[in-house]
């Protein structure tokens, strides 16, 4: 039998999903992103927290 998802175990993976794509996109360092892409990465993770189901596989 399946374990049941809980709603913080959906959160923290459409986090983890954010935090990949956006090192991806932006690069491995965060300290060489520049201002706009800190902005983008922090309103994803926003965006995350608030409808974990937008984030996209």
């Amino acid at each position: 039998m399946a374990s049941p998802t809980r709603p913080a175990d959906v959160v923290e993976e459409a986090l983890a999903r954010v935090w990949t794509e956006a090192h991806r996109e932006f690069g491995p360092d965060e300290k060489q992103w520049t201002p706009g892409q800190v902005r983008e990465y922090l309103l994803r993770l926003d965006a995350a927290r608030i409808d974990p189901g937008s984030v996209a596989l």
